[in-house]
């Protein structure tokens, strides 16, 4: 029979099975020859613990049981492993953003007025720890803190200073972390809009308000882990009703990941709780269509740039499956994953201006793998708060990447490389495999009380720092060409007044408010601690009397108490 008569589907088992021989040849005859005679440079091992191959083929998609049309399709179209919706940046670029805060909000509005002009689209708001550990600057447990890696927020009053001439309509996003804080956070930016005179459907808040990461990965935890994720999807229930267009809850693997899990079993670890906070929606009744399409993610990957890539791909088809599969979501949005990416390369305090190569890498890879909301770090984050001028080159970087060189002139550019299709489908089963252990485990609350999610992060943080001593992984001035670390004179130094200030504000609040009101208004909280009701309605009239941060949360601390690690933690 001629060539052209036999099916395509034998055609196509033949052309593979002679690539694969031909690949099978040429390492044996060509290049197991080349590194005896020059051996290989080092060890080709990605921080996920996974070897590079020295090439990829058609034999590599054909090892993995690779299948085009069942991991891959096409964009905007289940599993959206290309990208989240069908034009992606073809009509519009991803949404450049900044995330700053520091000292208290009258000197960070200046700041943000400044990111503003520079043509920023979201203002990721930097609170302060205490702020993020629902304490009030004025507390004890707040020395030494205020204002530090972020703005201090205690009242209402220090919100309306930091919008001051900023309306939240005037960018297309505007949001924060505040894990443990979800729900005040959330009143917050809806009682400023209402006092801005604008309708909930006039902007859009973007919030982290993932709680669970926080007892891994960051510490800045309250309550215990059960009690904090119903108040997470507390905010979620309230915006489903009240604000649609929000995003109340980006669940987040960054952190995870730096802190030794890496990006592979981070995803996983951070799609237990995504799985979680689903789980506790499904059972107060809530259709997954209406809630699942509010659930960001923020992955991260700083590491490797083709893994950054496979990632983001791997994620937004493992997120497609599990809500399709567990949960028989229909809406395609619910299916169709955003992702928001904080920008890093492996920022080191030696020689700082080369972390703007670095960090203009991983922002890249973070691009051409369709992050749909994009945030990058200064190049002298590794030393402290970014100054004015490194903040204005981290936006810059970001609309260089935007706009210049043809990145963004194609939907998922690196899409069908061999290399690409092969990591990005080890990574997706791998993660799949990686969320089934959790499950076999008992869920994220296991995750987090039983230790194991302790063990990933301690073990992968170990290999990984192993790995950097022995030089195994390069890192140019610190392991490699090494130098002295170097904190320039330019850096950032906060206003030794901040404190000060903070604390007269917020006793001039406490004295001037109607303190009957705010009495009523945290007895509310109460009962809502009580019943299990919606936290928000009665956080909402809490801040809108001007009752502090660290009251409300105190609140929390008193019925659910405070998180106390079991000794396998």
């Amino acid at each position: 029979m001629p060539t052209n008569d036999i099916p395509d589907t034998r055609r196509e088992s033949a052309l593979a099975s002679d690539v694969s021989r031909e690949h099978v040849r040429w390492l044996s005859e060509s290049y197991a020859p080349a590194i005896d005679h020059l051996p290989e440079r080092k060890q080709f091992e990605i921080d996920i613990g996974r070897v590079i191959e020295p090439l990829y083929s058609p034999k590599s998609l054909a090892d993995v049981g690779f299948d085009y049309v069942t991991d891959v399709g096409f964009p905007g179209e289940y599993p959206f492993t290309r990208g989240d919706s069908a034009a992606m940046f073809r009509t519009e670029p991803f949404v450049v953003s900044a995330y700053a805060g520091f000292g208290e909000a009258t000197d960070c509005n200046k700041r943000f007025r400044k990111l503003i002009d520079l043509g920023v689209e979201q203002l990721l708001i930097a609170f302060d720890l205490p702020t993020q550990c629902g304490y009030d600057s004025d507390d004890v447990m707040s020395t030494g803190e205020v204002g530090r890696v972020g703005v201090s927020i205690d009242t209402l009053a220090d919100m309306e200073l930091l919008f001051e001439g900023i309306p939240l309509n005037s960018i297309k996003r505007v949001g924060t972390l505040g894990n443990s804080i979800g729900p005040i956070v959330l009143a917050m930016f809806a009682v400023v809009g209402e006092k801005q005179g604008l309708a909930s459907s006039d902007y859009v808040i973007n919030l982290q308000n993932d709680p669970l990461k926080e007892y891994l990965a960051r510490g800045t935890q309250i309550i215990p882990a059960g009690p904090a994720a119903k108040l997470a999807v507390d905010p979620v229930v309230w915006c489903a009703e009240h604000a649609p267009g929000w995003s109340p809850i980006t669940v987040c693997y960054n952190h995870l990941n730096a802190g030794g899990a890496g990006s592979t079993w981070g995803a996983a670890l951070a799609l237990g709780n995504a799985i979680h906070y689903l789980d506790l929606l499904v059972a107060q009744g809530h259709d997954i269509d209406k809630v699942a399409p509010l659930f960001h993610m923020f992955p991260d990957e700083r590491h490797d740039f083709f893994v950054s890539v496979a990632n983001l791909r791997a994620l937004r088809r493992v997120w497609a499956r599990l809500l399709k599969e567990r949960y028989g979501a229909r809406d395609p949005r619910s299916m169709a994953l955003k992702t928001t990416v904080y920008g890093h390369g492996q920022e080191a305090l030696q020689e700082p201006l080369n972390n703007i190569v670095r960090i203009g890498f991983g922002t890249l890879a973070y691009v051409l793998g369709g992050a749909s909301y994009v945030y990058i770090a200064s190049y002298d984050e590794a030393v402290g708060t970014p100054t004015e001028e490194t903040v204005k080159v981290a936006v810059r970087t970001q609309q260089i990447i935007a706009h210049e060189h043809g990145f963004l002139d194609t939907i998922d550019p690196l899409g069908g490389s061999y290399f690409i299709e092969t990591l990005t489908k080890q990574t997706a089963d791998e993660i799949w495999e990686h969320i089934k252990r959790i499950d076999e485990i008992g869920g994220a609350l296991r995750v987090i009380d039983g230790g194991f999610g302790r063990e990933i992060m301690n073990r992968g943080a170990q290999r990984r720092q192993q790995r950097l001593d022995r030089g195994d992984r390069p890192w140019v001035t610190v392991n490699k060409w090494p130098q002295k670390p170097d904190v320039p004179n330019s850096a950032f130094r906060m206003d030794p007044t901040t404190t000060g200030r903070q604390h007269q504000r917020t006793a001039r609040i406490r004295r001037e408010r109607d303190n009957a009101r705010v009495q009523q208004a945290l007895d509310a909280i109460d009962r809502a601690c009580v019943s299990g009701e919606n936290m928000v309605p009665a956080t909402m009239e809490a801040v809108r009397s001007y009752a502090t941060v660290g009251e409300i949360a105190e609140r929390w601390r008193h019925h659910f108490g405070t998180f106390e690690p079991a000794a396998s933690f």
